[in-house]
């Protein structure tokens, strides 16, 4: 019997009902990686400065960090020529941390969630909508939150994610996880671990 829904209609229509397609895949899914950490990005106002002022302020601080994320990713970890895991590790800090410059109230919880997640968004996309997506997927991070912390690695009273200050504190997690699951491409690992969960 044939199917009455074949799957790329079924899965076009997860994509838009998940997705703002409106930009292409490419911004959608870093705004949909800004949701998933937003509510821990506090609005700090300025003297002065009116809880609208400081919304807009924010929404447009957001439009340009994910025209500039675009550009990151694409170049530095998409199209890039990365020959091994030590080597995506260096451009993730470097990148990680010229996120935190351009927009300096994130944390380096928030920083590596919007990063690794626009990755893991992308490759869910798959290279039919993000080009090239998968020549160095091997290499992502996994995103790090509240319950890969409770049920990958088995903390009680985990750490508030977002509030990761320091490069080195996140990069232990990573470092754990490639340990505890001894595999050649950690994010599908990390998809498979977060689907069971």
């Amino acid at each position: 019997m044939s199917k009455l829904i074949d799957d790329k209609i079924k899965k076009e229509f997860l994509y838009k009902l998940y997705f703002e397609l409106n930009e292409g895949f490419g911004i959608a899914g870093i705004r949909r990686a800004y949701l998933d950490f937003s509510r821990t990005l506090t609005i700090k106002k300025q003297k002065k400065q009116t809880t609208k002022e400081a919304i807009e302020y924010r929404n447009k601080k957001r439009e340009e960090t994910e025209k500039f994320l675009l550009k990151i990713l694409e170049n530095n970890f998409v199209l890039a020529n990365i020959n091994s895991q030590e080597e995506f590790d260096k451009v993730h800090k470097n990148f990680t941390n010229k996120l935190i410059e351009f927009w300096n109230e994130l944390s380096y919880g928030q920083a590596q969630k919007w990063i690794n997640m626009s990755l893991k968004y992308w490759l869910l996309f798959g290279s039919s909508k993000i080009k090239y997506i998968e020549k160095n997927a091997c290499y992502f991070h996994i995103p790090i939150d509240r319950q890969i912390l409770q049920k990958i690695f088995n903390e009680k009273y985990p750490i508030a994610w977002s509030k990761i200050n320091n490069y080195e504190t996140y990069m232990k997690y990573q470092l754990n996880f490639r340990n505890k699951y001894k595999c050649s491409c950690p994010i599908l690992k990390e998809f498979e671990l977060y689907n069971a969960i």
